[in-house]
């Protein structure tokens, strides 16, 4: 199905070489004033998601938004979770694998591949991951940047201090 206005195009960006060998990507037939992309199409999402090692990978980030996928596993993180953390943005998380222990203004629940959360500005939250042996994959969608442009980080201890 074509979109009127959005080209399709198939590049293979360093960002994700490790992840996968190419994506692809769509973006609007006039640039932007600083030659961004306007638009992206990212088919299989998920599935990129739960290729991904990395604890942090930044797949897109625009203006005012940002997409991350993370992947919170021992490997990655010794502790088997996001840590309590605040931001002061809005937070759309989709879980892509696993089932993880959240806890969201003091409140715990459980969470499963295939539920969304929204985390508004300002409230505390942990994520921790219930099996040690299987990884728990989230996609992140920050109503601003969180961490920059193409960042890529394989373990938590990699990711600057604040």
């Amino acid at each position: 199905m074509n979109i009127k206005g959005i080209k399709r195009t198939f590049i293979s960006p360093l960002l994700v070489t490790t992840l996968i060998a190419t994506s692809s990507f769509a973006s609007t037939e006039e640039n932007t004033v600083d030659n961004k992309i306007n638009a992206i199409i990212t088919p299989k999402i998920f599935e990129m998601a739960k290729k991904n090692e990395n604890w942090k990978l930044a797949l897109v980030t625009g203006k005012d938004a940002q997409v991350v996928f993370m992947n919170i596993t021992p490997k990655t993180n010794l502790n088997n979770e996001i840590g309590m953390e605040t931001h002061k943005f809005d937070q759309v998380i989709f879980v892509v694998e696993g089932q993880a222990k959240s806890v969201i203004n003091g409140k715990n629940s459980t969470i499963i591949t295939g539920d969304m959360i929204f985390i508004p500005q300002g409230i505390p939250h942990n994520f921790i991951n219930l099996n040690a042996k299987k990884p728990f994959k989230i996609i992140s969608i920050y109503s601003a940047t969180d961490i920059p442009e193409n960042a890529v980080y394989k373990h938590k201890s990699d990711t600057p201090r604040e």
